[in-house]
């Protein structure tokens, strides 16, 4: 556990604090500037009722850019979820080919479809693909899929008060 700031150093440290709210200065900054935590710092803007001292639009702005950049990958990853599905299908109906021991040793058979357990197993990842690329879908429309959820609770919420 590191020892406590002495009284002069706490000082120091609120001083650059309030001195932020006019020259920009990071809490980062200050941490380095004493030889101190960012965690720190923070703490004792928060424990001081400082809570407007530390510019955050660059971190406003980077976040923005970082929920576009995962709403874009989600995007593409819906639709490749979707060619998968397509894939999988394609897969579930298409000759097969496997290999079956006989007396003169191993052979390759081609068979018209797959056994049945290799379809179901296809026609599962399917389903999951589908299931996955619609989820990323809901996660993503205007409400968030709350309209979902909120038609979720009114049912429990109706069973529960009926």
């Amino acid at each position: 556990m590191p020892k406590p700031l002495s009284a002069r150093k706490r000082g120091a440290v609120l001083k650059d604090i309030r001195a932020a709210r006019e020259n920009g200065t990071s809490a980062g900054q200050i941490a380095r500037d004493h030889g101190i935590a960012r965690s720190t710092v923070t703490k004792l803007a928060a424990d001081n009722n400082i809570t407007d001292a530390f510019e955050r639009s660059q971190t406003e702005k980077a976040t923005r850019a970082a929920e576009a950049d995962c709403k874009a990958l989600r995007a593409q990853l819906k639709v490749d979820l979707l060619h998968d599905a397509q894939r999988f299908r394609k897969r579930a109906w298409e000759k097969y080919q496997v290999v079956v021991g006989t007396p003169e040793g191993a052979e390759i058979v081609t068979l018209d479809l797959p056994p049945l357990p290799d379809a179901r197993a296809a026609y599962t990842a399917l389903g999951i693909s589908v299931d996955k690329s619609i989820r990323l879908e809901q996660h993503d429309s205007e409400d968030g899929g709350l309209s979902a959820v909120d038609a979720w609770l009114r049912g429990m919420l109706g069973e529960a008060g009926g």
